[in-house]
C-alpha cells in the first residue's frame, strides 16, 4: 500500500488539479451534450449529401477536436512519485478523466 502525504506545501496543488478536473468534466459535458442535440440536423444537411471540401473540412474540425482533447487528457496523465511502508519507490499513475478512484 503505498505512503501519501498530507503535506499542505501540496494542497495548492490538489486544489487547482481539482479545479482543472471540474472544468474538464464540464467542458466534456457540453460537447457531448451538443453534439446529441444537433447528431439529427448534422446527419441530414451533411451526411446525407453530397460531399465536398467544406464537407471533410466540418468533419475533420468536428470530430478531430473531440479525438484530439481525449488524447492530451490521456498524454496529460499526472504520475505520483510515492513510497510504500518499505521506503521502496511506488509510482502511481492518477488520469483526471478516466480514473474513477
Amino acid at each position: 500500500m503505498p505512503y501519501v502525504s498530507n503535506d499542505p506545501a501540496l494542497w495548492p496543488v490538489i486544489y487547482w488539479d481539482r479545479i482543472n478536473n471540474y472544468f474538464v468534466v464540464v467542458s466534456s459535458t457540453a460537447v457531448v451534450y451538443d453534439w446529441s442535440l444537433t447528431f439529427g440536423q448534422e446527419f441530414e444537411l451533411v451526411w446525407m449529401h453530397r460531399w465536398s471540401l467544406m464537407t471533410v473540412l466540418y468533419i475533420c474540425v468536428r470530430y478531430l477536436g473531440i479525438l484530439y482533447s481525449v488524447y492530451v487528457c490521456e498524454a496529460n496523465k499526472m504520475t505520483l512519485h510515492c513510497a510504500n511502508k518499505d521506503n521502496q519507490p511506488h509510482h502511481t499513475v492518477v488520469s483526471p478523466i478516466l480514473d474513477h478512484r
